[in-house]
């Protein structure tokens, strides 16, 4: 079961399985509602099996350290952003447009540094910490951005794409992104899932056909699941 965590800026996802495990942190202030959340799904806080974070941004990775501290779970982390949480900061917020611009200094902020405790470089298998699923390197958006991608046709996308705000079901490109054309082709390694549905790090989640969607309109090109245009 995934369970969609709503922070103040950003989501988190809380997956029950034969353990839970925590996919994102929210940003740093949104300890309650985690908690709360945890609390909810009658999760007792020591029994959560894993925190896993799908990069090393603020709104991501906020309360990373102090869940770590409260509940004795490991924090994973792809290699690429370990850095950004030893140091705390976001690093560089690259914006895609005039509005990312103009929301980037309301979200770069500093959080609490901590040390990841699993730091993986291409994925693994969620099965051994309780859960039906697998992580996947999906680079772009920062060097060290994952996706979860579950057995029963989800995945949890981080900020490769946002959902929209004002569109349901309707899937957009972030804000920031530190290399569009390596996140372009995360995008293709998660369309040739043939997934059902995507939860993104910001916004509401959306069809998986929204990744072709996006594929084919984004450059005026369609592509091939090889990340070939044609």
């Amino acid at each position: 079961m995934l369970i969609r965590i709503k922070c103040a800026i950003s989501n988190a996802y809380l997956l029950l399985g034969d353990r839970p495990v925590l996919v994102d942190t929210g940003a740093p202030g949104d300890l309650k509602r985690i908690l709360g959340a945890l609390k909810a799904n009658g999760v007792e806080p020591g029994k959560l099996s894993l925190i896993l974070l799908t990069h090393g941004h603020s709104d991501h990775a906020g309360c990373a350290a102090e869940l770590k501290r409260r509940t004795g779970a490991q924090v994973a982390l792809h290699v690429g952003d370990a850095e950004l949480a030893r140091s705390g900061q976001n690093g560089v917020l690259a914006a895609q447009d005039t509005l990312g611009r103009i929301v980037r200094p309301f979200v770069d902020e500093q959080f609490e540094a901590f040390e990841p405790d699993l730091v993986f470089r291409d994925g693994f298998s969620l099965e051994p910490h309780g859960v039906k699923g697998r992580v996947l390197a999906t680079p772009g958006h920062t060097p060290g951005s994952s996706s979860v991608v579950l057995g029963a046709g989800e995945a949890i996308i981080g900020d490769v794409l946002r959902g929209s705000l004002l569109w349901p079901n309707k899937a957009s490109p972030h804000f920031f992104c530190n290399d569009p054309e390596l996140n372009t082709r995360s995008i293709i390694r998660l369309a040739r899932e043939g997934l059902l549905r995507c939860h993104p790090g910001q916004f509401g989640s959306f069809p998986g056909s929204e990744l072709h969607r996006f594929l084919s309109t984004a450059s005026g090109e369609v592509f091939e699941l090889s990340g070939e245009p044609v």
